[in-house]
């Protein structure tokens, strides 16, 4: 009887582990998604508000950033749709950190639409570290649509004076229909 349950047993698990290494199974609650990416050259040297804008309604389910920081002041950039905004990147460091943020055919428009009368400083105990990012976004790594109610959407580039960025590319996922 003992070596009947071990039989039984041993083939369960075998059966168990031939299913889950043939069947390659897959995670489930995937959310359909088209992610794309664009190449920019944008220098920013002063607070400014850009609009996005594409063919199509923009349902963005993310955002993110490259580019370099020129100087030492703080750079603040948010994803904002004029009345809800979300951090996609900052180069705010705490001091004596040495830990860093872990982090196709559609395209978006970015035009410069007002400078921005807005300036940020740093709290205490934080510094502005200069140099370059690759796909930041703090705040933007997943978006729910509906927290950006508005059909408009800006990127704010919030630049202390003496400082500058320069973004180079863009990435950004929408919500396939």
């Amino acid at each position: 009887m003992e070596s009947h349950r071990l039989l039984l047993g041993v083939t369960v698990f075998g059966v168990i582990l031939f299913t889950l290494f043939f069947s390659k199974p897959t995670i489930t609650g995937f959310v359909p998604a088209e992610t794309f990416s664009q190449s920019l050259d944008m220098d920013v040297s002063e607070s400014q508000r850009f609009v996005l804008s594409s063919e199509a309604p923009l349902k963005l389910s993310s955002l993110s950033l490259s580019g370099k920081v020129n100087g030492a002041g703080l750079v603040n950039i948010y994803l904002s749709d004029g009345a809800t905004e979300r951090l996609v990147f900052s180069n705010k460091r705490r001091q004596g950190s040495a830990i860093d943020q872990i982090t196709g055919m559609a395209s978006l428009d970015i035009s410069p639409e007002q400078m921005l009368e807005r300036i940020e400083s740093l709290p205490a105990g934080y510094v502005a570290v200069p140099g370059v990012f690759n796909n930041e976004c703090r705040e933007t790594c997943i978006l729910d649509p509906a927290l950006l109610k508005n059909p408009d959407l800006y990127l704010d580039v919030v630049v202390e004076p003496g400082t500058a960025v320069h973004i180079s590319g863009l990435r950004f996922s929408i919500f396939s229909k």
